[in-house]
C-alpha cells in the first residue's frame, strides 16, 4: 500500500503541467514523509533565490555552489552553515533538479534524511530534474512568445503615427498611441519648450514630480536618451511606479510615459525601435513629406511585416519594358533588403540595397529608403540624392545599423550607366566575351560622411546587368552564380530572376537570408 501511494505521488509530480504545480507536489510529498525542515530555491544561472511558489518571510540570494552543488543530482552529509546578513541557514543535504547541465531548482534539507527517503530521492532525482527543466523551458518559450506578440502588436499600431504630416499631429497621435498601447496612466511631451500632455498638467512636472532631486520638467527637457526608469521618481501627489522616456534627436522631441504595464517593459532593442519609429515620423513631418500614406484596418493586419513590407515591393518592373525586372523575397516576415525602379523619360533609375541585420529594425530602414526614392523626380543629380540619404542616416545615429547599396541610372538614348556603389557586392555586367565588375569605393551608408562621385560606363549591346545582395551568395559562390545567370541569359529578366530563386532556394522554409536581385538586359 505504501509503495502504491509513493508511486501515485511520483506520477503526480512527473505529470505536473506547470512549474508551480510541480513544486507544490514536491512540497506535498515531503510533508507526507514528515519532512518540514527544508527550503526550495529558484535557480537562474548560478543565482539561487527562495522559490516564488513557496511563501516565505525571508529573502536571500546564494551562489549554487554555496548550497553544496558538486554537479550531482543529490548531495548528502554537506553539513554547512551559510549566512545572508543576520540570517544563518544550515544545510545537511541538497537535491538539485538538474538535466543537460541546467539546474532550475534546489531543495536544501536542514536535517539528515532517513536512509529510506534518501534512497528514494536518489532514485527519482533524475526524473524530477528532467521534468523541472522541461517545464522551465516550455514556460520560458511561452513568455518569450507573448512578449514578442505584444511588440508585434506595438509595431502594427505604429502605422498611425506615420500617417501624420505635421509635427503637432505626430505629437498628438504619439501621445494617444503610447497611452493606449502601454496602458499608461499619463503621458506628456516637450517640443521647443511647449508642453503637451494627457492626464497631467505642466505644473505637475514642475512642482509635483521629482527625479534625482530635479523637477521632472527640467529633467525631461534635458534627457538625451530613450530609457525606462523604475522606482526612482518621487511625487507627493502621484503614485509613480515607473517612467519611460522617449527621445527624438532630430526634432529635439521628448516624451514621458508614466506607469506603463510591466509585461511590456521596453528592453534596449525595443526602445531603439520605438525611437526609430518616432524619429522617422518627425523627420517626415519636418520636411512636410508623407512618410507613408496607407490605411489598413488593424483587424486585417496579421503580422507587422504587412505594415513594413508596404514600402518594399517583392517584384519591380515596368509595364512598357520587359527587359528590366527585380525581385526581393525576405527570409522572414519583414525583410531588410530593398529594390526600387522607376523611369523618367529615357532614363531608368534603380536602387538595390541591403540593411545590416534582420527583422523589424532593419525593415524600418527600408521605409526610409522607400521615402527617399519616391523623391527622385529627376535623373540629373545622382550624387546629391545619394548624399542626402547618407546624411539623413548619419543624423539619426542608428548605432550598428548601416546599408550597403547600389544606385544606378541607365540612359538608354546613349547606352550609358551612371552609378554609385556604397559598400555593395560587385555588380556584374555580362557581355558575350567578358564579365565586368562594378565595385564599391565607398563605405556602406549611415557610417560616415562621404564625398560621393558617380562613375559612368558605356554598355555594349546584348549585355546583361546583374545586381544582387549577399543573400544569393548564401547559396552559391559568385563564380557559380554568374555561370547560372549566363546560362539563363537567353530568357527574359523576369524568368531569370524567378529561376534563380527556385533553383537556389530549394526549400523556402529554410531560406537563410533575404533574396534580392535586379536584372537589366540591354
Amino acid at each position: 500500500m505504501e509503495k502504491n501511494n509513493i508511486t501515485f505521488d511520483l506520477v503526480k509530480i512527473i505529470s505536473s503541467e506547470t512549474t508551480e504545480e510541480f513544486i507544490k507536489q514536491i512540497e506535498h510529498i515531503l510533508h507526507k514523509h514528515d519532512i518540514y525542515a527544508f527550503r526550495i530555491w529558484d535557480v537562474r544561472g548560478n543565482v539561487c533565490e527562495p522559490c516564488s511558489y513557496i511563501p516565505s518571510d525571508l529573502y536571500a540570494t546564494f551562489d549554487i555552489y554555496e548550497l553544496g552543488f558538486k554537479n550531482e543530482d543529490f548531495s548528502s552529509n554537506i553539513n554547512i552553515d551559510i549566512s545572508y546578513f543576520d540570517v544563518t541557514y544550515h544545510i545537511d543535504a541538497a537535491l538539485f533538479f538538474k538535466h543537460n547541465n541546467r539546474v532550475t531548482h534546489v531543495i536544501t534539507f536542514e536535517r539528515p534524511l532517513s536512509k529510506d527517503v534518501e534512497e528514494k530521492i536518489r532514485l527519482y532525482a533524475p526524473y524530477f530534474g528532467r521534468r523541472s527543466v522541461e517545464l522551465f523551458s516550455k514556460e520560458r518559450q511561452m513568455d518569450l512568445y507573448i512578449d514578442y506578440q505584444k511588440k508585434v502588436d506595438f509595431v502594427k499600431r505604429a502605422s498611425t503615427i506615420f500617417m501624420a504630416i505635421e509635427l503637432q499631429e505626430v505629437i498628438s497621435m504619439s501621445l494617444s498611441f503610447f497611452m493606449e498601447v502601454f496602458s499608461a496612466d499619463a503621458v506628456c511631451a516637450y517640443y521647443n519648450d511647449e508642453f503637451y500632455g494627457i492626464g497631467l498638467e505642466e505644473n505637475d512636472l514642475e512642482e509635483n514630480i521629482i527625479i534625482n532631486q530635479i523637477p521632472l520638467s527640467i529633467y525631461l527637457k534635458n534627457t538625451d536618451e530613450t530609457i525606462f526608469i523604475e522606482n526612482d521618481v518621487v511625487s507627493p501627489k502621484f503614485n509613480v511606479k515607473n517612467t519611460f522616456f522617449i527621445y527624438d534627436k532630430v526634432a529635439n522631441l521628448h516624451f514621458a510615459l508614466f506607469n506603463i504595464i510591466v509585461d511590456i517593459v521596453p528592453d534596449k532593442d525595443f526602445s531603439s525601435l520605438v525611437s526609430s519609429i518616432v524619429s522617422i515620423a518627425t523627420e517626415n513631418a519636418l520636411n512636410h513629406e508623407a512618410l507613408t500614406k496607407f490605411k489598413i484596418e488593424e483587424t486585417e493586419i496579421a503580422y507587422t511585416a504587412e505594415i513594413l513590407n508596404k514600402f518594399v515591393k517583392k517584384n519591380v518592373f515596368l509595364d512598357d519594358n520587359p527587359n528590366i525586372y527585380g525581385i526581393s523575397y525576405p527570409a522572414r516576415n519583414a525583410g531588410g533588403d530593398f529594390v526600387h525602379l522607376l523611369k523618367i523619360g529615357n532614363d531608368y533609375i534603380f536602387c538595390v540595397a541591403d540593411v545590416c541585420g534582420k527583422g523589424y529594425s532593419a525593415a524600418v530602414l527600408t521605409v526610409v529608403l522607400s521615402v527617399f526614392m519616391s523623391k527622385f523626380n529627376s535623373s540629373d543629380n545622382l550624387t546629391k540624392q545619394v548624399t542626402d540619404i547618407n546624411d539623413f542616416l548619419i543624423s539619426k545615429n542608428f548605432s550598428d545599423r548601416f546599408i550597403t547599396s547600389f544606385f544606378g541610372i541607365y540612359r538608354s538614348n546613349i547606352s550609358e550607366l551612371e552609378y554609385i556603389s556604397c559598400g555593395h557586392d560587385p555588380v556584374a555586367v555580362l557581355s558575350d566575351n567578358k564579365i565586368e565588375y562594378l565595385t564599391s569605393e565607398y563605405m556602406p551608408m549611415g557610417i560616415m560622411p562621404e564625398d560621393y562621385k558617380s562613375k559612368k560606363l558605356k554598355i555594349d549591346k546584348n549585355s546583361l546587368i546583374f545586381i544582387y545582395t549577399d543573400g544569393l551568395i548564401e547559396y552559391s559562390s559568385l563564380d557559380d552564380l554568374l555561370c547560372l545567370v549566363k546560362a539563363l541569359s537567353y530568357k527574359q529578366p523576369k524568368e531569370i530572376a524567378e529561376n534563380l530563386y527556385t533553383e537556389l532556394v530549394t526549400d523556402t522554409t529554410l531560406q537563410r537570408d533575404d533574396f534580392t536581385c535586379l536584372i537589366m538586359k540591354i
